[in-house]
């Protein structure tokens, strides 16, 4: 029998690939859900992803924040796949609670669940690469490997609440006693983009079908190919050169005056118009008073983060997908839905 991989966020763009992944490659997969009811018309698209596949993707209920949450979930799993949820640390933070600490309670129920499974042999963890540098600062020489980290202290809650995390994870991993030492591996995607395979997810092709700003502010965007961030995951479950290591996953960067190009290019001749023209920064601080994506785009205009994905390709053997067909790729995906508007 193939070995069972536990999903404990089941529902996410990424995961959705990796699930199908997994399955085209034989794994038996179990997808954690915060409630088969809520979630029952993703759980069914989840389940026509790979209808050819040997094993049925098993859907159960749990919450990795609350202690306990996992044990059933986790009987028999050989392998555990835990996406870092910033997202946990945004809602804590609404209710007057410590900000970062559902991220590292979820990472810590995680690992203490798979040692007392006494079945789970490798911990794969979804980080991110804002945990290597979540701010560009446009430093021509400076390349960011995985040695680098984020400084948590002048962070964000959100990008504070990665960090913590993750260096949770890790210190968790070495205090363990021998007998109970288990893998961890860590991916450190940059933002992931291509064919949404449940709901489309607000990246910078919608933004830019969507018409969502008037021009293209001078904003680089670090980019990987989804796919290739689920073959990361899927390879990296039993290479032993990727345990005990973290793992930038990035394809390359592009200006959102890029993709813009790349856009128009490609669907201009069918009736889109996009937005190309570069958007002047004293313009774009005008235009954050009232529009919150302008905003966010105000501390990084002009400035370029520079990846090392040396072990995305040479220890997981991916070659980065070209993110410009990605972006064309999706486009087309979000037209033929009707998801996307230009």
């Amino acid at each position: 029998m193939s070995s069972l991989v536990l999903l404990t966020d089941a529902t996410s763009f990424t995961s959705a690939h990796i699930i199908k992944q997994l399955q085209e490659e034989g794994y038996q997969v179990r997808g954690v859900v915060s409630s088969l009811q809520d979630e029952d018309a993703k759980i069914k698209q989840l389940l026509e992803l790979c209808p050819e596949a040997k094993y049925k993707v098993e859907f159960v209920e749990a919450d990795p924040v609350k202690a306990g949450s996992l044990d059933s979930a986790i009987k028999e799993v050989q392998y555990v796949i835990h996406v870092i949820k910033p997202a946990a640390a945004q809602a804590a933070t609404q209710e007057g609670e410590p900000p970062v600490q559902p991220a590292v309670d979820a990472v810590q129920n995680v690992l203490k669940a798979s040692i007392e499974s006494k079945t789970v042999r490798r911990i794969i963890l979804t980080s991110s690469y804002q945990t290597i540098s979540a701010v560009p600062t446009g430093a021509a020489d400076k390349i960011y490997t995985e040695a680098d980290w984020t400084d948590a202290e002048t962070a964000d809650p959100l990008v504070q609440s990665l960090v913590l995390a993750e260096k949770s994870a890790w210190d968790f991993v070495k205090e363990l006693p021998d007998a109970d030492k288990i893998d961890l591996c860590v991916m450190n995607p940059t933002l992931p983009i291509g064919p949404p395979l449940l709901d489309a997810q607000q990246d910078v092709v919608k933004l830019l079908l969507d018409r969502g700003i008037t021009g293209c502010p001078r904003v680089c965007y670090s980019l990987v190919d989804v796919r290739d961030v689920a073959e990361a995951h899927v390879k990296a479950l039993e290479l032993e050169s990727a345990a005990g290591n973290r793992h930038i996953l990035h394809g390359s960067s592009l200006w959102m005056k890029d993709i813009a190009l790349t856009l128009a290019k490609e669907f201009k001749p069918q009736g889109y118009n996009i937005h190309t023209m570069t958007l002047p920064s004293v313009c774009l601080w005008g235009l954050s008073l009232f529009n919150k994506t302008a905003k966010t785009f105000l501390p990084v205009v002009g400035k370029q983060t520079q990846f090392d994905n040396t072990r995305m390709k040479e220890v997981l053997g991916i070659t980065p997908r070209d993110v410009k067909e990605t972006v064309v790729e999706e486009a087309n995906f979000l037209i033929e839905k009707e998801i996307g508007r230009a």
